[in-house]
């Protein structure tokens, strides 16, 4: 089955967790049309909030094992062979902050190429997450672009943002998406949307924002990917209830991450060897 499954690196795939590693293997094996023995006989793990990623490659598991699949189970395949997987994977390899918006047009991208009873289920999913469509996150996305027309766009708009100097705290309204956008800085209609400086450029001057013109802002790699997120929000509460201080908890996090880099990684029991 066709599909936009890119080949990745063999190091790449190593980085992945078992989860990912399963659903890109399975991936790629619909659409080449054939699956090595070790992939098939992997045990797909449980499904739960934290490992949803399981429930594709159950999908993809249960198609290359059907004589005759059903027109309904073509469709969901199709739709993480064209959409789902490629856009996981999408963002896991591009997880800095100014690259959320263009991931997001990535998706819009992607979504036009499925039949339009597909799209018009998952184009209002998008459009309640379209978190990324904000002017905020899109001012990022083009203060770090490499296009000098983009990072212009963004001085003139982050200017126009300080000059109307909103007081009080701002309201972050999700924008209308424009799913025939050609380009990511296409993803509203920046005439009927309120622009507001994004935090992380507030305190750039005026001569270092106009600055920009001339050379792509360097923004702090903040990850877009809400499942790294919440990794990190559980082990900063997990510290926090464990020790007392900002150094003692630092500590023990770095201790613990450093821990878990040195713990060998089993696809199975069988590959595990006393000592």
């Amino acid at each position: 089955m066709a599909g936009l499954v890119e080949e990745m690196p063999e190091e790449t795939v190593k980085q992945l967790s078992a989860d990912q590693e399963l659903l890109y293997r399975l991936a790629r094996a619909v659409q080449c049309g054939s699956v090595p023995d070790a992939v098939a006989r992997r045990k797909i793990g449980e499904l739960n909030h934290a490992r949803w990623l399981t429930l594709g490659s159950r999908i993809l598991r249960l198609y290359m094992s059907t004589a005759v699949p059903s027109s309904e189970l073509k469709q969901l395949v199709n739709f993480l062979l064209l959409h789902y997987i490629p856009m996981w994977f999408t963002i896991r390899l591009n997880s800095g902050c100014t690259l959320g918006s263009k991931n997001l047009y990535r998706s819009v991208e992607l979504l036009r190429r499925l039949p339009k009873k597909i799209q018009k289920i998952v184009r209002p999913v998008i459009q309640r997450n379209a978190y990324w469509a904000h002017p905020e996150q899109l001012l990022l996305a083009m203060v770090a672009d490499e296009d000098d027309k983009t990072r212009q766009d963004a001085i003139h708009h982050i200017a126009g943002a300080r000059q109307r100097q909103m007081v009080g705290v701002r309201p972050f309204k999700l924008p209308e998406i424009n799913f025939e956008a050609t380009h990511f800085t296409e993803l509203i209609d920046w005439e009927k949307e309120l622009v507001t400086e994004p935090p992380l450029l507030s305190e750039l001057s005026g001569e270092e924002l106009e600055a920009v013109a001339a050379t792509p802002h360097s923004v702090p790699p903040y990850p877009v990917h809400t499942q790294a997120v919440e990794r990190v929000v559980r082990t900063v509460t997990e510290a926090s209830s464990k020790v007392l201080g900002e150094k003692a908890r630092h500590g023990l996090i770095t201790a613990r991450l450093r821990h878990r880099r040195m713990l060998p990684a089993f696809t199975t029991k069988r590959d595990a060897v006393p000592v």
